[in-house]
């Protein structure tokens, strides 16, 4: 449309004539506005003047109503066009309303799950922007809560996707239920969630909250054939009064939630500075370790005699792995073995320790060589054949080595790795159940696989003078093992009155610190002389 320089209407096509509702021979002659609300028709004055004034062009987006009522966006576009020496202003009116829109949903698509329609990882980790640059000048305390919903692939290999998208929802909606208005609900990944706690939480409030959500964890989800229960983990840290980044507030809260899932399912953890430490030192204990076995030296093995019961003779030796490094020193095996599974350098150390015992036990021709087997080794596609390439290469009689396995990775073992181990069988090797009775399918195992021992647990051993249900276990696993003709190891003996029960129990063989620790192979050596020599003074 058309305005002369004193804002009356010149000319009006036909799309402006239908959005006012009135032929143009009304409107023409008049100083009429597409914008009625106060506050705009003023500002679009003011730019008509600024234009006629200055020449300059102007653009600006304003919002109207049309004659239908509904809201749009529109685009204004004003210029000064001189005819035969008069100003005029021409203005143009674009109806952006359907771009706006699809812009609206694209910003709401980029920020937000579309499954559950909580924000998603991009509208968390703006958010932890703001907070982190508002310190400065705003410094608040604020609560990040990283939440994981444990095991949840078996929901969608057990009720389909579908049924775990519905739990994903209706998790989303509880938490929200939850946090209410004092703070924000987020998903940022398949089963990851996370809570902003704003209003100045407390620690307190934290792990009230914590608990809250723990509580609710105990409703099972509500699906149309099973009503499934989950369990959770979560990682919490407190920030707003430090210097630090968004990304270090969820490396934090990621370090916590690491905690959390170490310690088991529905558990909750806090952030402090000691878990870095302990995940710093767990870095250093890696690279050493893998260091220490690409090299000689460092890794050891110690031997602890098994003696059989009727005579007390040491007929096989359980080898044992010791790691002196030169600047972390001794380290317990109990931290270095765990970390050796975890991250898979227990392949490595295994056939350390089977290497350096065969080469240490191979000239006791009267001994066999009891060797832990983790797990992890047991997986390994190649199991059977290398343990079987290393006795060759060593030299070491496979009848003489015996395996040791615990119930939980023989029972969680596939079909590749139990063939394996028919497989060691045939060729000599023995097999023996190790910690025995801790499981729970011991008896099944035992009808499942073909071993030749069985290991009392020696939390077993420990209390079998004392409690009576426990002496009775003790007698029935005996008692079994002699009627399937297993060897019967109770480890952990430290005493007389354990040794005497055992050994009137039916236990056939027996081990522990009160027949000797476990020693370097030349103490071993100073033993076996010391037994022969008592033997032929008898």
């Amino acid at each position: 449309m058309l305005k002369d320089d004193s804002r009356k209407l010149v000319f009006l096509n036909q799309k402006a004539s239908e959005f006012y509702g009135r032929p143009r021979e009304e409107l023409i002659g008049q100083d009429v506005s597409f914008f009625t609300e106060p506050e705009q028709a003023a500002r679009q004055r003011e730019r008509d003047i600024e234009v006629l004034i200055t020449g300059e062009k102007t653009v600006n987006e304003e919002t109207l109503v049309d004659p239908s009522g509904k809201r749009r966006n529109v685009l204004v576009r004003k210029s000064r066009v001189t005819l035969e020496t008069r100003h005029f202003i021409l203005t143009s009116i674009m109806d952006i309303s359907l771009l706006r829109s699809s812009e609206a949903q694209i910003r709401y698509l980029a920020r937000h799950d579309v499954l559950t329609g909580l924000p998603n990882r991009t509208a968390l980790s703006e958010e932890l922007s703001q907070i982190a640059a508002q310190r400065m000048y705003r410094p608040e305390p604020y609560a990040l809560i990283l939440l994981n919903l444990n095991d949840f692939n078996y929901i969608n290999d057990t009720y389909g996707y579908q049924a775990g998208d519905a739990i994903l929802c209706e998790f989303g909606q509880r938490l929200r239920n939850e946090v209410g208005s004092s703070g924000t609900v987020s998903r940022i990944g398949g089963d990851e969630f996370s809570i902003i706690l704003r209003n100045n939480p407390t620690s307190e409030v934290a792990n009230n909250l914590a608990l809250e959500i723990l509580v609710m964890m105990r409703q099972p989800f509500t699906l149309t054939r099973a009503n499934p229960m989950m369990t959770i983990s979560f990682g919490i840290v407190m920030f707003g009064a430090e210097n630090i980044t968004a990304g270090e507030i969820m490396r934090r809260g990621n370090t916590a939630l690491l905690e959390a899932k170490q310690r088991g399912k529905n558990m909750f953890s806090f952030y402090s500075e000691l878990l870095d430490a302990s995940s710093v030192s767990k870095r250093i204990m890696v690279k050493a370790l893998a260091e220490s076995l690409a090299k000689e030296g460092d890794l050891s093995c110690v031997y602890q005699p098994i003696l059989r019961s009727r005579d007390e003779k040491v007929v096989c030796v359980e080898a044992l792995a010791r790691w002196n490094h030169g600047v972390l020193g001794q380290v317990s095996p109990v931290q270095f073995i765990a970390l050796a599974e975890e991250t898979g350098l227990v392949i490595q150390l295994g056939e350390i320790v089977l290497r350096r015992a065969c080469r240490d036990i191979k000239n006791f021709s009267q001994l066999n060589l009891a060797i832990n087997v983790s797990a992890v080794q047991l997986g390994e596609p190649d199991f059977g054949p290398r343990i079987l390439a290393v006795l060759a290469e060593e030299n070491f009689p496979p009848s003489r080595l015996e395996l040791e396995l615990t119930e939980t990775s023989v029972m969680n073992a596939n079909a590749t790795s139990l063939s394996h181990l028919a497989k060691l069988r045939k060729a000599g090797v023995k097999i023996s159940l190790d910690d025995f009775g801790t499981g729970y399918s011991s008896l099944s195992l035992l009808k499942d696989i073909s071993v030749d021992s069985v290991k009392i647990d020696r939390s077993f051993v420990q209390y079998v003078t004392e409690v009576n249900d426990t002496a009775a276990i003790v007698s029935a696993v005996s008692q079994l093992g002699n009627k399937m003709h297993l060897n019967v190891i109770a480890e952990g003996v430290e005493n007389q009155l354990q040794k005497s029960f055992l050994v009137s129990a039916g236990c056939s063989h027996l081990q522990g610190y009160l027949f000797s620790r476990p020693v370097p192979v030349e103490v071993l050596s100073t033993l076996l002389t010391t037994e022969m020599n008592m033997s032929a003074s008898i």
